[in-house]
């Protein structure tokens, strides 16, 4: 999932951010230096757009306690779950600037920082979660840490998502075909937007929040959601038809302010890397799980139609074009290796 920005920054939670947000402005101004900001700061916010019950969220208070553990209680991880301190695209700019500490989104979303992660964001280029992590602990994973430095993001780690499918009201997706005329929801991204007009669709850029009541009123007829995050919040009360396309194999990014990465002593950045650690090996084990509780789940709730090998290729070579498209702005080379990577 992008994912759902739930309920909107509450007033007090968002006038605190912003006072805290011109605290460090203001500090900036007064000539210190992000090192010396970053020592003193032990108590650490980590914003995030999801509720407190899902397993993502779960993921981020084991990386708090383990945080905690093993640095005898001075590193402290305060978690704002549900979009309290901001949308997306707000706590992503607020980590960046280091008003806020550490953040999380896709690939899609990052992007608006570091284009050349649009290619997880491409068509059907993921061809397992098992693949997927071997890149991201292996050379992708190093090119997009690099791309983070560049703009000003330490990334500490990723969690698993799974596929994303499309759904909607009007009838089973087996074919492009089936598509057409269709008014779909997609994350505000130039990649998903062109993806899906190409299978025949027509593209509405919401905020997720918006999302429920787009359904009811018929604003749009579907969109492409994760199965646990389909569960979560409930989106299967507005929608009724499933299919598993799999256009899509996302995660999360997980990342931390770079100065104030870069300012903390060597031991507490141990502490951050092995906390990351723990929990990410929970949640790439415990999500798979996840993922077939929620189908099970939605089986029982919607009509589901898996997608025969036959007809997928339809949907790869409808969209294809899209590589293409996206080459100069994600870059030829780190295209080839996503490709050779992750295909």
């Amino acid at each position: 999932m992008e994912t759902k920005q739930l309920t909107g920054t509450s007033g007090a939670g968002r006038r605190n951010f912003l006072k805290l947000a011109a605290a460090a402005t203001s500090a900036a101004s007064l000539g210190l230096a992000p090192s010396a900001m970053a020592q003193r700061a032990r108590v650490f916010r980590f914003g995030h757009m999801l509720p407190n019950d899902t397993l993502y969220h779960k993921a981020i208070q084991m990386f708090a306690d383990e945080a905690a553990k093993l640095s005898s209680g001075k590193i402290k991880i305060d978690i704002y779950p549900s979009s309290q301190l901001g949308t997306i695209p707000e706590m992503l700019s607020a980590t960046q600037v280091g008003s806020l500490t550490l953040t999380m989104a896709v690939p899609a979303w990052y992007s608006n920082f570091m284009k050349p992660i649009d290619a997880f964001t491409l068509p059907y280029i993921v061809s397992s979660a098992d693949r997927l992590k071997t890149s991201l602990d292996g050379t992708l994973g190093k090119e997009i840490t690099r791309l983070g430095e560049a703009a000003g993001f330490h990334v500490l780690g990723y969690w698993l998502i799974g596929g994303r499918h499309i759904v909607n009201k009007v009838r089973p997706i087996n074919k492009p075909a089936d598509c057409q005329g269709l008014k779909v929801r997609v994350i505000n991204s130039q990649v998903y937007i062109q993806a899906f007009r190409a299978l025949g669709a027509s593209t509405v850029a919401l905020d997720p929040s918006e999302l429920y009541v787009a359904l009811q009123q018929g604003v749009v007829d579907g969109f492409e959601y994760p199965l646990p995050d389909l569960v979560s919040v409930k989106l299967y009360e507005v929608s009724k038809f499933l299919s598993l396309d799999a256009h899509t194999t996302d995660f999360f990014i997980i990342s931390i302010n770079k100065s104030i990465w870069e300012g903390l002593p060597a031991e507490d950045q141990g502490v951050l890397v092995q906390s990351m650690k723990t929990a990410m090996d929970w949640q790439w084990k415990s999500q798979p799980v996840e993922i077939a509780t929620a189908l099970a789940k939605l089986k029982t709730l919607m009509t589901v139609n898996d997608i025969s090998p036959e007809n997928k290729k339809l949907f790869v070579d409808a969209t294809r074009p899209i590589y293409k498209q996206f080459e100069p702005s994600i870059g030829r080379e780190f295209l080839e290796l996503a490709i050779k990577e992750l295909s």
